[in-house]
């Protein structure tokens, strides 16, 4: 996207350590595959005519995620 910055050191850094502890420690985490592509799905729909991709989060993503975050 012409109008957004490129991740910057500091973020592939953390992405970096992130994947690091991941492959070191393992995870028991089961990504909610279905609901997140539908959630991609649509807030992409919101925006046809636009060269964006996926539209800007709203709370119902966020809802999404943190209800696949709980209790971990």
């Amino acid at each position: 996207m012409a109008d957004t910055a490129p991740p910057d050191a500091a973020f592939l850094k953390g992405l970096e350590l992130f994947a690091g502890y991941v492959r070191t420690n393992g995870s028991t985490a089961l990504a909610p595959t279905c609901r997140l592509e539908h959630e991609v799905d649509r807030l992409a729909a919101r925006t046809p005519d636009s060269s964006v991709i996926v539209a800007r989060p709203d709370r119902q993503l966020v809802d999404e995620l943190q209800e696949f975050t709980a209790g971990r």
